[in-house]
């Protein structure tokens, strides 16, 4: 069974090796399409990789949340990767013309990583799951503000919801503080 981030961090800082190898291979692949997608060689995405899980094996006890290693991680070897790609092109001349200069720091590939797409459609997920949780009136509210394809005049949820103009504001931060209190995140 595999261990979540949690207890894979909690088993890495009490020295259990096995810990580590699962976690370099749960996140090695996902870890290096980040700077290979920037356009970085295997070579140079392959040291992006490494400096990421040294950080880690550095900071890993200052980790304040464990369960959201992956997002850590993530964040980690997209600044290593950027601070590299600044790094190789350091001293080269910059000019608007410069074309060679220009590619350097283009990302190729600005699809959203697959591991992204996950945690947005799981984050969804949560919010549908939590509009259940909540009351009729502040469901509607908030579908017709922020979900409905087509935006809903203030005119249209006075009229739906039989509520004073004024009181829509108020009332969509009560609603969404009913939202946030049952959200995980």
């Amino acid at each position: 069974m595999e261990r979540s981030d949690e207890e894979l961090v909690r088993a890495c800082r009490d020295g259990d090796e096995s810990a580590w190898e699962e976690i370099t291979f749960k996140y090695q692949r996902l870890l290096f399409s980040i700077p290979r997608r920037a356009g970085l060689s295997h070579d140079l995405a392959a040291d992006v990789l490494q400096d990421v899980f040294t950080t880690l094996f550095i900071k890993l006890d200052s980790l304040e949340k464990p369960e959201f290693l992956r997002a850590w991680l993530i964040t980690t070897t997209r600044h290593k990767t950027i601070h590299l790609i600044s790094r190789e092109t350091r001293g080269r001349p910059r000019s608007i013309d410069d074309q060679e200069n220009d590619a350097a720091f283009e990302v190729i590939d600005k699809a959203p990583l697959a591991d992204e797409v996950l945690v947005t459609l799981e984050r969804q997920n949560q919010i549908e799951t939590a509009l259940t949780e909540i009351d009729e009136r502040c469901r509607q509210l908030l579908v017709m503000l922020y979900l409905d394809d087509n935006k809903v005049p203030y005119s249209e949820i006075v009229e739906k919801l039989d509520i004073p103009l004024g009181s829509i504001g108020p009332t969509r931060a009560r609603c969404l503080q009913k939202l946030l209190k049952i959200l995980p995140f």
